[in-house]
């Protein structure tokens, strides 16, 4: 089992000023989105702790972390980070426990190739043994009236799934074994979708949702947990939504 974390928690003034510094990092990777072809145009990553149960990680990539614990930026099981800047170029994304010394390895580390101007999301996943992995992002607009979704499958223990929706003929999703991705695909917006996951092959349903997307978002529903949990309603199999 893995070993439980947790971070000091910050008052309301430290999370007002990290709105305001996330805010500047947004103003300055607009900034240097807007030179298409100059030097200084950098790519940006989001990252997700997927491991479930895990109440706190740090990430970085290379001697810059992540997530900022000074401001009270936490990375425990189903945290999302925003996107931050990354410099173009091979990086070295790593995972460590925070109460780590400087003797102490990492949980996990994986070599990430930035392209300049491209998004990208670090997944760390896993239970026993830790791993990351990445997605390219799309961060394109959806054709009006619609939202654009992706499915990932990081519930480290379930057998293939199949995505279906709910009265539609076509599997969204098939024969999805632990981290695979489905590319994002255009569904309507305003429409409350439902979505039934089934082991592959099977009719059996081993969890449905409703989801209903807003115009012109982009969205990452990603399936979590462990398929056996033992009732362990922290672990339990189920999914989870980003938004882009």
């Amino acid at each position: 089992m893995m070993k439980k974390i947790q971070f000091r928690k910050t008052g309301k003034r430290n999370r007002l000023s990290l709105a305001v510094l996330m805010l500047g990092v947004v103003i300055a990777f607009g900034s240097c989105l807007k030179d298409d072809t100059g030097p200084s145009q950098i790519s940006a990553t989001a990252a997700l702790n997927a491991v479930p149960g895990s109440e706190g990680l740090d990430i970085g990539l290379d001697n810059n972390q992540l997530n900022d614990r000074y401001w009270g930026e936490e990375f425990a099981y189903t945290d999302v980070l925003p996107y931050k800047n990354a410099y173009p170029g091979s990086r070295l994304a790593r995972v460590f426990d925070p109460q780590r010394n400087v003797d102490t390895p990492p949980l996990a580390y994986a070599t990430v190739n930035f392209v300049p101007g491209t998004f990208y999301t670090l997944y760390v996943v896993g239970y026993d043994e830790l791993e990351i992995m990445v997605t390219e992002d799309d961060p394109s607009a959806p054709a009006e009236g619609n939202a654009k979704i992706r499915f990932i499958q990081l519930s480290p223990d379930a057998p293939s799934l199949d995505i279906v929706e709910e009265g539609e003929d076509d599997v969204l999703a098939s024969d999805m074994e632990f981290k695979d991705v489905v590319d994002f695909f255009d569904v309507e917006a305003g429409t409350a979708h439902t979505f039934n996951i089934l082991e592959h092959g099977s009719t059996d349903v081993v969890h449905t949702f409703d989801f209903t997307p807003e115009n012109n978002k982009i969205y990452t529903i990603w399936v979590k947990g462990l398929f056996e949990s033992e009732g362990d309603e922290s672990l339990a199999f189920g999914h989870e939504v980003i938004t882009h």
